[in-house]
């Protein structure tokens, strides 16, 4: 099942941990503009940032992650 990076999870996440996108970007070594990046979905994200990110937020990964339903029917 293929699964991608889903930057509304991570706002939603950060959020809720009560951070700011300067937190989440001090905790993971990226500019905040990146990490609002990553939020809007414009950059993606690799996977070891992927990983940093649900560390930040202290959530696993899995709760970033969306099914890729376009992925999955193309398969």
């Amino acid at each position: 099942m293929p699964r991608i990076f889903s930057g509304p999870a991570l706002r939603t996440a950060r959020r809720d941990a009560g951070l700011s996108v300067h937190d989440v970007a001090t905790r993971v070594g990226r500019s905040c503009w990146q990490v609002y990046r990553y939020e809007q979905g414009r950059t993606p994200v690799p996977v070891d940032v992927a990983d940093a990110l649900a560390e930040a937020v202290d959530v696993p990964l899995d709760r970033l992650l969306w099914r890729d339903e376009l992925a999955e029917a193309a398969a």
